[in-house]
C-alpha cells in the first residue's frame, strides 16, 4: 500500500511540474521582449544589409562617444506611417545597437516600441512588415529576457505617479523652421525625418552631452543603449521629448527603483540640455 501511494504522490508531483511548466510557458509567450539580438557583422555591412532590405538607414551615433557602441537610426514606410497619427511622430524611427566590444547586434522590437507609443492606435501585425524587414537584414532574431506584456505596454508607466507615454515636455517654442535652426546650430543633430510632406513636423536624433549619456554606464546598460540619440519631435509651433523617466523604464523594464534612484537626475538633466539647444 506504501509503495502504491508512493507512486501516486510521484505521478501527482509530477503533473503539477508538468503543468507548471506549462503556465510558464504561456505567460512567457504573453510577454513581447524589448529587444533581439542577432549575428554579429562589421558596421558598414549592417548598414548595407538594411538598406538592401527596404530600411532607410538615417544616422549613426556613438552613444557617450564610445567608438565600442554604435546606434544606426532607421525608417520605414510602416513607421512613418504610424508617425504621422496624432502624437504618435517617435515611432517614425528605430535603434540597432551595434556593440562591437561584445561582438552582437541587439535591435529595438518594433512590436514592442510601436505598442508602447502607439498605444490604442495600435492594430494587430501593424510591427510585422518591420519586423520581415529586420530579419531579412539581420538573419535570426532571438528574444532578450526584457519585455512586457501588450496590456502593459497600451498605458505603460513605471509607477504610480509617473509619466505616461504622452506626457511630452516641451523644450522650445516658435516655427517649425526657426525651431530646427536652433537645433542645428546648438547641438549634434543624429539624424532628421520629415513626418509630413511640408517638412513642419519632424523628428530628429540629437547627441546629448557625454555626461548625460553616461547614465548607461552606471545602469550598466551599454550594451543594451539603443534608445539613444534621444529624439524630439518639431512641429504645431513646439518642440517635444519623450519624459526621461518614461522613455528610460519602458526601454529597460526590469529597472529597479534602486537603479532608478542612481540615475535621479538624467530626466531633468536632459530636459535642461534640450532647453538650451532650443534658445
Amino acid at each position: 500500500m506504501r509503495g502504491n501511494k508512493g507512486v501516486k504522490m510521484r505521478r501527482i508531483v509530477g503533473l503539477l511540474v508538468v503543468l507548471s511548466g506549462l503556465a510558464g510557458s504561456l505567460f512567457a509567450a504573453d510577454v513581447i521582449p524589448t529587444d533581439f539580438t542577432a549575428d554579429y557583422m562589421e558596421l558598414d555591412a549592417l548598414k548595407a544589409k538594411l538598406a538592401k532590405a527596404g530600411l532607410n538607414v538615417l544616422g549613426t551615433h556613438q552613444v557617450a562617444g564610445n567608438k565600442d557602441y554604435s546606434v544606426v537610426v532607421y525608417s520605414s514606410p510602416e513607421l512613418l506611417k504610424a508617425a504621422k497619427l496624432p502624437k504618435r511622430g517617435f515611432i517614425g524611427a528605430l535603434h540597432i545597437l551595434h556593440d562591437s566590444k561584445a561582438k552582437q547586434i541587439v535591435a529595438s522590437n518594433p512590436e514592442y516600441y510601436m505598442r508602447a507609443f502607439l498605444q490604442k492606435d495600435y492594430k494587430s501585425d501593424m510591427a510585422k512588415p518591420v519586423n520581415e524587414a529586420l530579419k531579412k537584414a539581420l538573419g535570426k532574431l532571438t528574444p532578450t529576457a526584457d519585455g512586457l506584456k501588450a496590456k502593459t505596454l497600451k498605458k505603460y508607466k513605471f509607477m504610480v505617479g509617473m509619466p505616461h507615454y504622452d506626457d511630452f515636455v516641451v523644450v522650445g517654442k516658435g516655427k517649425t523652421e526657426d525651431l530646427l535652426k536652433k537645433l542645428r546650430k546648438n547641438a549634434k543633430v543624429v539624424f532628421e525625418q520629415k513626418l509630413n510632406e511640408d517638412g513642419t513636423l519632424v523628428l530628429c536624433g540629437v547627441e546629448l552631452p557625454e555626461k548625460i549619456e553616461k547614465f548607461n554606464v552606471k545602469l550598466k546598460t551599454m550594451g543594451q543603449s539603443h534608445l539613444l540619440p534621444y529624439s524630439v519631435v518639431i512641429g504645431g509651433g513646439k518642440a517635444r521629448i519623450l519624459h526621461a523617466k518614461f522613455y528610460l523604464a519602458v526601454s529597460f523594464p526590469r529597472l529597479t527603483m534602486g537603479e532608478f534612484m542612481k540615475i535621479m537626475s538624467v530626466p531633468g538633466d536632459i530636459k535642461d540640455a534640450f532647453k538650451k539647444y532650443f534658445k
